[in-house]
């Protein structure tokens, strides 16, 4: 079940960024997200009671940045972070988003591969941008064009009667 993270569930969200990330936003900048940040959104997807991935974005203006998007290395692999992502995608349409963007490890290939199927582009690279040197690419996804290559591919599905 996917559904908005509340201020009980920081503690398994600080946990899973620790074992995904080795570190993690912290407990404190968590809490005040989800409590008191009137531009963040951060949803929890939960299987059986248990928080096995979430994402955390800012939302202004027109744009949103993700934060974090981290699907558990028990569950990864198995469709999570696909479902949970195209939630979020969904979410986004009630706020008018143009762009999405985000930072990647530069190192972090499996998170690349998944957001370059979603449409994402790389904008740049951020040199030494995480604490241990490693660079940060920046990407960059124009909704309306995602949005609008959905509606392409249900339109199609109809005139082909998939």
């Amino acid at each position: 079940m996917i559904r908005k993270a509340t201020i009980n569930d920081v503690i398994a969200i600080e946990r899973l960024e620790k074992q995904t990330f080795g570190s993690s936003l912290g407990f404190n900048f968590l809490i005040n997200e989800i409590e008191a940040n009137d531009i963040a959104h951060y949803f929890v997807y939960e299987i059986n009671n248990e928080i096995i991935g979430y994402i955390g974005v800012r939302i202004y203006d027109n744009n949103a940045e993700i934060f974090n998007f981290l699907i558990k290395d028990s569950h990864r692999s198995q469709g999570y972070g696909l479902e949970l992502f195209n939630y979020f995608i969904n979410y986004l349409n009630e706020y008018n988003i143009e762009k999405i963007t985000l930072e990647v490890r530069k190192s972090n290939k499996q998170a690349m591969r998944f957001y370059l199927k979603q449409g994402f582009i790389h904008s740049h690279t951020r040199k030494n941008y995480y604490e241990n040197n490693e660079d940060a690419y920046l990407l960059i996804k124009e909704v309306e064009k995602w949005l609008f290559y959905q509606l392409k591919v249900v339109v199609m599905k109809q005139v082909l009667q998939f």
